[in-house]
This record gives structure tokens, sequence and C-alpha cells, in this order.
């Protein structure tokens, strides 16, 4: 005798159901209920034997093809609820060079503290810091003092690594590839030590001081140095690939975009050379005085002129390509601006009449200001929709990138220097000698 059972509504939806404190796609026992509802079997009564054996067997086959379906996404949904999930991807975490990159842009992976950070850690430094701002890479962070002193310090603790001493006072941002940090010298020499233990791999003299941070890019190293030239070397050896002839003295640093760097000089001149060769693209005559480090990115070099005189301060936006003259800005004060960072709709120029100006890329014109309070001559850090900026009153403070508001500001021992924003941290040196962290609180 066959024993035929018929099963409810209910009883197919409690079978189907998944068990309590698993997870699965919401209403999946609805899916299939409708499913099996839309049959001709379960319009005349659905029963297991019409299931299995009753006709026709193509409809047969559909509907338990379905359910069979259904069923394998709930068993793949349960496993996952029990799966680990997968980490991601870790962000960037090294800030290599001055400006984050070879174009000086400022911008960095970062991330950076979002909400109020404080003083994660302290340490004292042989002499004082300038301008130049700290390298941050693989966990260990480098920076250079007037005392001629190179340290190395773990990023997440601040301890110790190392100490070298080159004699001469090192303000320039230390450049970090290929196991070297590289740094140039009051004396004009450009420097590689060891990253590991400081030890000195090799020296290459230039005839002027160096305040231009190296800028390295595969095998070569480029600096500026105020004997004029602008010099490619190799990074593994410290030889000499070429010079150019700048037309002054370079005291500041380089930019490089798309085989091409962009250099500024005494008495107003930015050149555009050849990456490979050291052969001349274009000049541009800015004015009188020093320029700025400038910034390169998407077609656009922007530059600031009439450092170091009293001059004609302005910000440029040139033709990346031509040196053509794009668009310039003035700070209503008529003082000078050094640039902050440049993104993608705006760039960020500190001023010394204590105002940080946002000017849009296209126009150049100013879509807001920010009050520095003081004299602000140190480039920032953009990461995300956050700038990073050393203000004139000792203090680092987080600006709102869109519409500069002020996020947070922690006071700091010293004039602070340029930022490295890296791993939830911002990474600066101060005047005064203080290399610190600062982060979000436990």
């Amino acid at each position: 005798m066959t024993i035929r059972r018929t099963l409810t509504h209910a009883q197919i939806r409690a079978a189907l159901s998944i068990p309590s404190g698993v997870q699965a796609p919401y209403g999946l026992a609805d899916e299939i209920m409708g499913i099996v509802d839309a049959t001709p079997q379960r319009r005349r009564g659905l029963t297991m034997g019409t299931l299995l054996s009753g006709p026709p067997p193509a409809i047969r086959m559909m509907v338990l093809a379905a359910i069979l379906g259904l069923l394998l996404v709930a068993g793949l949904a349960i496993a996952g609820a029990f799966r680990p999930a997968p980490a991601p991807e870790p962000p960037p975490s090294d800030s290599a060079m001055y400006r984050g990159g070879p174009g000086r842009t400022g911008v960095v992976a970062g991330p950076g503290p979002v909400n109020q950070p404080s003083v994660t850690w302290e340490q004292s430094l042989d002499g004082g810091v300038a301008a130049n701002a700290p390298a941050v890479v693989d966990g260990v962070l480098y920076v250079g003092d007037q005392s001629g002193s190179v340290s190395a310090f773990l990023a997440p603790t601040g301890d110790l690594v190392w100490t070298a001493a080159l004699g001469s006072a090192v303000n320039t941002s230390p450049a970090v590839a290929g196991g070297l940090v590289v740094v140039g010298d009051a004396a004009g020499d450009v420097v590689a030590l060891d990253a590991s233990d400081g030890r000195e791999r090799w020296i290459f003299r230039t005839g002027g001081e160096l305040r231009s941070s190296a800028l390295i890019v595969g095998d070569v190293v480029y600096i500026g140095s105020a004997d004029g030239d602008l010099y490619a070397l190799e990074l593994a050896t410290g030889t000499r690939r070429w010079a150019f002839s700048a037309g002054g003295p370079i005291i500041r640093s380089p930019a490089l975009d798309a085989g091409v760097i962009y250099v500024g000089a005494d008495a107003g001149i930015l050149s555009a050379v050849d990456a490979t060769s050291g052969d001349l693209r274009w000049q541009a005559s800015l004015g009188a005085g020093q320029l700025s480090s400038p910034a390169v990115a998407d077609g656009l070099v922007v530059v600031s002129s009439g450092l170091d005189s009293t001059a004609q301060h302005a910000l440029f936006g040139l033709d990346a390509a031509s040196g053509e003259e794009r668009w310039r800005f003035a700070a209503p004060s008529g003082q000078s601006l050094i640039i902050a960072s440049l993104g993608r709709d705006l760039v960020y120029a500190a001023s010394a009449d204590g105002e940080l100006y946002a000017v849009d890329t296209t126009s150049g014109l100013a879509a807001w200001t920010f009050d520095g309070h003081g004299t602000l001559e140190a480039s920032g850090a953009l990461a995300g929709d956050l700038l990073f900026v050393s203000g004139g009153d000792r203090a680092v403070y987080a600006v709102d990138a869109l519409t500069g508001a002020q996020r947070w500001r922690v006071p700091v021992t010293g004039a602070p220097g340029a930022l490295a924003v890296v791993g939830g941290r911002v990474y600066l040196a101060t005047s005064l000698g203080k290399v610190l962290a600062l982060g979000s609180a436990p």
C-alpha cells in the first residue's frame, strides 16, 4: 500500500526557513514558496507523490531545479554567516618624500585623524627643524635637523632606531627608496644613508648649499642646489647622470610628472626639463625673487613667485606642456604665498598674511579662506576631504577641504614644519627640535 502525505503551505515554509541565529537573504522562504505556488502541481495541491512521480516530467524537473537552486543559495548564505569577512586591503602606508610624491601635490593616501587628536608621542632632536617634513616608510620615521643629524624613529612608538651625524645642517626633507635615505646638507653634499642602520652609502658634492629636497623616481635621484644646477644621480651609487643649469640658485624642491621635471630658480625662472636627458623643454619668467616648489597634476603646474623679495607675490597656474599662463592669483594683502596642496579642483596656498586660500584650479578665483592665526609657511597634506596644515600660532589644524571649516586644532612645541600623514596620524618636527605624532586618543 502506498502512503501519500500532503504537505501544507505552513509545513513547506517551516522546512525551508533558516534556523534562529543564522542570517540569510531576506524573504528567501517566501521566494521559494512563490516559485512552488506558481506551478500547476501546487495549484492542484502539491503532494510528495506528485512531486516525485507525477507527470509531466518536464515540469517536475523544472520545479526540482528551482527548489534545489534556491536551497543552494540558502546554504551559501548560511555558510557565509559563519565565515570570517575578508580583511580589506590595507591602504598605502608610506610618505616617502616631501609633499607626498614626485608631483609635490601634497595629496597623500592618509588617512589622518578625523576627530580631535592628541600628542601620542614626542621626542627631542639634536637641533631645530625649519620647514622640512619627516618621511615615514615601513613603520619608520626619518627626519633631519639643523645640528646636522639624521634620525630614525619607530613611527608607532617614537623609539629611536639610529642617529647619523653629517656635520652640517640638514634643511631638506628626506626621500626614501631602495633601502636608502637621501638628504642634502648646508655644505652642499647629497648624502645617502642606509635606511636600516644609518651607515653612509654614498656622497655627491655640489657647489652650493642644499635646501631643495630630493625627489626619487625609479633608480634616479633629482635634486637642486644653490649652485644653480639641477642634478640627476644614480640612486644606487650617487653617480651623476646629467646636470641642468637653471639660471640661478635653486633653494626649493623640484616636481616631476609625465617624464618632465619642473624646477624654480632665482629671478623667477621656471624650467621644464626632460627627466631622461636633462634637456630644456620650456622656460617661463615669473618676476623677481625665488619661486616656490612647484606642484603639478593633470596638465597644470602651480607655482608661486616673489619669495624672498619685495617683488610682486602671485600664484600662477601654467600649462604643463607649454608653460603658457592659464591664470594668476594674488592675496588681497599682497603678501607671499606658499603652496600647501594641489587637489583636483582646488589649490590650497598659505600666505604670510596668515590666511589659507583655496583657489579654483580652472578659474584662479578664491573659493574660500581660512584664518591660520599667523604667518603660514609650511606645506600641508591633503588626505580625502581633510586638509592638514601647520598654523602660524604653533599649532596643527585639520580643515574641511571643501568648505574651509575647522575640524580640529592641536598646539605643539615650537613652530611646526611640513607634515606627513600616515596611518591615522600626523607626523611633524618643529623649530624647537621636537618630532612628534598626533593621533586619536586611545
